[in-house]
């Protein structure tokens, strides 16, 4: 029998820039080396293992990441400048050896941030990067994007129970640009967020209640599964 992974919604800090509370509480100047590029992993492979990651041949994680992981779960991991050789490997196992799941090249440069998932199936997995944008155009505002990475599924649209999406038609292996919205502490309530197929009404998920955006950080969506 063939197990289904229904869609679902995970939502993680991308950037924080807590400019009221002073140096000390900011992510982007807190990182561990002035220079090198960050780098994020996501596991959204639904069917797939704990796996191990290796760049340039060399492992960057401690423990195994499982689906619906990413790693570091904090900040970013600091690499060299240049073409990164990524390799995603199930975890040897007393006499199970490693398995490869995929490999990618990804050009990475100094001083700025990416998001590398493992996406797709067991059967068909890909690797998919994305560049993070960690700028703050408005300090005083909060900042949502979507990455859609359910296998074979739809575009999607995020936004509000009501009215028009925040963000629009989203395909999968896709991310969209960050937006702006009113943080909580200003708006003086709380969020009810939704992702739609685009132009429908049915829920992809679960609804996202009682969400309170932080004044001056940047969210992403992640939608996964198949």
């Amino acid at each position: 029998m063939k197990t289904l992974y229904k869609p679902s919604i995970l939502t993680f800090l991308t950037a924080a820039t807590l400019l009221a509370c002073g140096p000390g509480n900011d992510i982007l100047r807190n990182q561990v080396s002035a220079t090198g590029a960050r780098v994020k992993i996501l596991h959204a492979i639904p069917d797939g293992p704990a796996i191990d990651l290796f760049v340039n041949d060399a492992k960057v994680n401690g423990m195994a990441i499982a689906y619906g992981t990413n790693f570091p779960a904090n900040e970013y991991a600091v690499l060299t400048p240049g073409s990164a050789a990524i390799r995603v490997s199930t975890v040897a196992s007393g006499t199970v050896a490693v398995q490869p799941i995929l490999s990618a090249t990804a050009p990475v440069e100094a001083d700025k941030y990416y998001t590398v998932a493992a996406a797709g199936t067991a059967a068909a997995p890909t690797a998919v990067v994305f560049a993070d944008d960690v700028s703050l155009p408005d300090a005083s505002k909060a900042y949502y994007r979507v990455i859609n990475l359910v296998s074979g599924g739809p575009a999607v649209d995020f936004g509000p129970a009501t009215g028009a999406p925040l963000i629009a038609n989203v395909a999968t292996g896709k991310a969209s640009d960050f937006v702006a919205v009113v943080p909580s502490a200003t708006l003086g309530s709380a969020y009810t967020f939704q992702v739609r197929p685009t132009s429908a009404t049915a829920l992809v998920g679960t609804a996202l209640a009682n969400v309170t955006p932080g004044i001056g950080r940047k969210y992403t969506i992640l939608v996964r599964g198949i």
